[in-house]
């Protein structure tokens, strides 16, 4: 499937540049002027206005970068579909990670998912909620994890893998505190409201579970007392074990020790780990066994080592 044309097009559109797109492309810019001219002859009508120094796609532009978008994802997928029903599975998969979790899942199954793929490269990006969305759209990533509340994109396949409660933690050393050993399905539930007048280490306004944590409070009643915002769930966690404040961490997170103790919030007090792809991407059968290993791993891990 000859895409060459196209590529020369969404490079000059991209850099707004015959020049930089010759760079881009290891062409001469004579070379690939001429391209340009031939194709615009056989189509009847320009593709780009040239001002000055930049170079500004038309109407009809416009359309064909549209199209040829579409046209090369179409190949891409093509392509995968027929490495996968032909076992040659020596390409790359790019996987979207939330920062600590996913990397650590990743380095536990790597091992096993290169014994089972060794030609294939699997590349991990660790990014936000938000950022791994527009990575999806733009066709950077092959599928991401993502810890999710709701899901407000429409457009997108989630395979849920669990679903995570949240689990107040407070210093020993709090007048609420137990004392006992408790497994997490005994951790009492408690009332935010209980803790109103205490200071609490919550993660930045920038996470989705901080979305989720603002609803509790706002149905609490009151806005908690802020020592500190943090993007660590371990920096939360050490500072309630230092009975600097009280905060709200994934069981992921909520490991036991002697220094603090857990209780539960309810069953609005969680969030989703999904599996998320764009509808028209391709999955092949090596992303699907990282995807299942990984739900292995977190499903058996439920809380981190």
């Amino acid at each position: 499937m000859e895409t060459k044309m196209i590529e020369y097009i969404l490079s000059i559109a991209k850099h707004q540049s015959i020049s930089r797109a010759a760079e881009e492309l290891y062409l001469t810019q004579s070379a690939l002027n001429q391209q340009l001219l031939k194709l615009e002859k056989e189509l009847g009508a320009p593709l780009f206005i040239r001002i000055r120094n930049h170079w500004e796609l038309t109407d009809i532009g416009e359309l064909y970068v549209e199209q040829a978008k579409e046209i090369l994802q179409i190949k891409r997928q093509t392509y995968k579909q027929i490495e996968d029903m032909a076992k040659r599975w020596n390409g790359t998969i790019t996987i979207g990670l939330t920062p600590e979790r996913g990397i650590q899942m990743f380095t536990a199954i790597y091992p096993k998912i290169h014994a089972m793929y060794p030609e294939t490269i699997f590349q991990p990006r660790e990014e936000s909620v938000e950022a791994q969305i527009k990575l999806l759209d733009t066709n950077q990533l092959d599928f991401s994890f993502q810890t999710i509340y709701e899901r407000k994109y429409k457009h997108l396949i989630y395979d849920t893998i669990l679903h995570e409660p949240f689990y107040l933690c407070v210093p020993k050393s709090h007048r609420l505190a137990y004392h006992e050993h408790l497994e997490p399905e005994q951790y009492p539930e408690v009332s935010l409201l209980e803790f109103k007048d205490d200071l609490f280490t919550l993660v930045r306004r920038s996470s989705t579970m901080r979305d989720v944590l603002d609803q509790l409070f706002e149905h609490a009643g009151f806005k908690p007392k802020l020592l500190f915002e943090s993007i660590s769930m371990r920096t939360m966690q050490q500072l309630a074990k230092s009975g600097e404040c009280c905060s709200v961490i994934p069981r992921f997170y909520a490991v036991q020790t002697d220094d603090v103790a857990y209780f539960s919030l309810g069953p609005k007090a969680s969030w989703e780990l999904a599996a998320v792809h764009a509808p028209n991407h391709y999955i092949n059968n090596a992303a699907k066994d990282f995807i299942r290993l990984a739900a292995d791993y977190w499903k058996t891990h439920l809380y981190i080592e």
